[in-house]
């Protein structure tokens, strides 16, 4: 009888610590689920933000392409202006560079060029100029 009373008895203990597990398990799956639920509830703020902030940048890049090709198609043509006269000629551009090269030859900076007026008097076959409001000169034309 002693091994049965010992069998019965482990049984029982058994029974015991099983149930004893049970609730363990039970209770640690319930603050796991608790935690899962904590954890989703505090990363829908976080999913929503991010979801707003491509949504942003996707809506900012659509303008930023918008507003270039508006720049570029308002962009002025490409325009050049030429002097003609007797039997010479030049452009613009080129008046103006003889200018700021002859502004340099006589000892001055390029950076200190601040404003540049320049007259054209083809009869004379000659540019005159002002620059800075200070420094005058003449240039040949052709």
């Amino acid at each position: 009888m002693a091994n049965n009373e010992t069998t019965k008895a482990t049984v029982a203990k058994t029974s015991v610590v099983k149930a004893e597990a049970e609730k363990v398990v039970a209770k640690a799956g319930a603050s796991v689920a608790e935690t899962v639920k904590k954890v989703e509830t505090k990363a829908e703020p976080v999913k929503k933000a991010v979801a707003e902030k491509k949504t942003a940048a996707k809506t900012t890049a659509k303008k930023t392409a918008k507003t270039v090709k508006k720049a570029v198609t308002k962009a002025e043509p490409a325009e050049q202006v030429f002097l003609q006269y007797a039997d010479g000629e030049a452009t613009i551009e080129e008046i103006s560079a003889k200018v700021r090269e002859k502004f340099i030859s006589e000892g001055h900076r390029a950076s200190a060029i601040k404003s540049v007026r320049i007259y054209l008097k083809p009869e004379e076959r000659a540019a005159y100029y002002v620059i800075n409001d200070k420094n005058a000169g003449r240039v040949d034309l052709f």
